[in-house]
């Protein structure tokens, strides 16, 4: 199942966020390294950490700062933001939920970035980045970005499941 990729109407569809992250070998904030634990605890038989887990109370004080991206189609050359934690929202100053990576990103990201949720999800590895975004004067704080592959109603349907950590 692909999400619609019609564009909605949001508060302030003109912010376009740019990445500025590079990819590191492991994650090093405490937050990252909370959700990786809960992944890998979670995954059975092979099988990844299924979205019917994630709202679950051990997971509550990670929720706040996750978000999940399904793609819209096969090709999955864009992906739309199923889920946003509040601590994001409050962070960016609206709620992205339901907007693709299109809408949300600068055009010069968008491939990038859909080619790293086309590996995390096709290789079923984690990716993790650090660095900044910029487009939502807050590109003062240093983030840690956590990208994994997570199964969604059924083993085929692969989704993103990412967290973002900031640095104080």
């Amino acid at each position: 199942m692909y999400a619609d990729a019609r564009p909605r109407n949001h508060e302030n569809p003109a912010i376009r966020i740019e990445t500025n992250v590079a990819p590191i070998p492991a994650a090093s904030h405490p937050l990252s390294l909370a959700l990786i634990d809960f992944w890998e605890r979670h995954r059975k038989d092979g099988r990844l950490l299924s979205r019917a887990e994630l709202p679950c109370r051990e997971a509550a004080p990670l929720l706040p700062n996750v978000f999940v991206l399904e793609p819209t189609d096969a090709s999955a050359r864009d992906w739309r933001l199923r889920l946003v934690g509040t601590t994001l929202t409050r962070w960016l100053d609206f709620d992205p939920t339901g907007m693709t990576i299109s809408e949300f990103y600068h055009p010069d990201h968008v491939d990038h970035n859909a080619g790293v949720y086309r590996k995390v999800t096709t290789q079923q590895e984690p990716h993790i980045t650090r660095g900044r975004l910029c487009g939502v004067k807050r590109d003062f704080l240093e983030l840690e970005i956590v990208h994994l592959p997570m199964e969604g109603a059924s083993k085929d349907e692969i989704l993103l499941l990412g967290c973002v950590s900031i640095f104080q």
